[in-house]
């Protein structure tokens, strides 16, 4: 560093000439300049403080109504996440756009930092297809928790009592019985496949949600309803909702109720394209900080050790997947082009899967 030195130049002209007479002349008066030299001085150390992830609450956007799935397991999730990242995790439930492409829109808007993850199930895999969002599974990084069995449950005040007889209702009255489901997602491709591939004559109404279908049926708007075991487990156990079948190729045994039948046994047309299985979840963008994916996967990976979230899933009726990473988004990714390509086929996308990439499945 350049700094200004004052030197005090002592110019003393003595011109004492002892020339044996002993003069002495006047000293002249002293001169002070300044000079710039150049001085090297020592930089002092710069503090580094690193961004410790996270340092406010993060935001986790479910884009579907309060007290369905995908919300129920979100809130058992992000509760149990909290003490290995030190910071609260907020639900807030943000429905609309089809199957979640609302709250999905928010979360891609918003800095991909972590503070904003959206709360997931396999519905908004759908999205592209239903409303030309252009994400797929190849833009997000994927923590799949669990999921339940579908089941097809009706009114109690129906008068349908077994899948056989709700196939020859429907065949006598086809306007009057319809299922109620999501809007798109797994439960809207169960709910479409009676229809398309099995000759049943049974309309579809769809809802923002498993919550407002599920009340639609329990209610009579609707005749039935397709949801996952979990979110219907507490309709079953009071009456108001009669489970006909298990959308599966296997039969399901629901403590306390018995054993209902795969679908597959009476409607055989429908084994094809099944097991369609539910998942639950998060998921962030993938450009996401691979520091702070890190910290989210130890979070959730603790979290899935909880006796919270055990607890949780048994009364769910669930089967546990825990994946992250690679594996998770395989398993996404090929539910996405299953359930993809059965709507698009049927006719009920708006979207074909090639526009966005998402391959046929093999």
């Amino acid at each position: 560093m350049k700094k200004l030195i004052s030197i005090v130049l002592m110019v003393v002209l003595v011109a004492t000439l002892f020339a044996g007479c002993g003069n002495k002349e006047e000293v002249e008066p002293v001169v002070e300049v300044e000079v710039e030299a150049e001085v090297e001085e020592e930089n002092p150390v710069a503090e580094v403080v690193e961004s410790k992830y996270p340092e406010r609450p993060i935001n986790n956007i479910v884009p579907f109504n309060a007290g369905g799935g995908t919300d129920l397991w979100n809130r058992t999730l992000s509760a149990a996440m909290e003490e290995t990242l030190g910071t609260k995790v907020l639900v807030n439930n943000m429905p609309g756009g089809g199957p979640g492409g609302t709250g999905q829109a928010f979360v891609m808007d918003a800095p991909h930092d972590g503070y904003t993850i959206l709360g997931t199930s396999e519905t908004p895999l759908l999205v592209p297809i239903m409303t030309g969002m252009p994400q797929t599974t190849k833009d997000f990084e994927y923590f799949i928790a669990g999921g339940s069995p579908g089941l097809l449950c009706v009114n109690k005040e129906s008068g349908i009592t077994s899948i056989e007889d709700l196939i020859a209702k429907t065949a006598a009255d086809p306007e009057k019985y319809k299922v109620a489901s999501t809007n798109g997602g797994l439960w809207f491709v169960l709910a479409n496949l009676f229809g398309q591939y099995a000759d049943v004559k049974l309309g579809n109404v769809t809802y923002d949600g498993s919550r407002p279908a599920i009340t639609a049926a329990v209610s009579g708007e609707v005749a039935a309803v397709t949801a996952s075991a979990g979110e219907v487990a507490d309709f079953i156990k009071s009456g108001d909702l009669i489970p006909l079948v298990a959308m599966q190729t296997e039969d399901f045994d629901f403590p306390g109720f018995g054993t209902i039948p795969a679908v597959t046994k009476s409607l055989p047309a429908l084994e094809k394209f099944l097991p369609l299985n539910q998942f639950i979840g998060f998921m962030v963008p993938v450009d996401t900080p691979s520091d702070v994916i890190a910290k989210l996967q130890e979070a959730f990976a603790v979290a899935m050790a909880s006796e919270a979230v055990k607890t949780f899933s048994e009364e769910q009726y669930a089967i546990i997947y825990n994946l992250t990473g690679e594996e998770a988004r395989e398993f996404s990714a090929k539910a996405q082009s299953t359930m993809s390509w059965i709507l698009h086929e049927m006719g009920l996308s708006e979207f074909s899967p090639e526009d966005f990439g998402i391959p046929k499945p093999e």
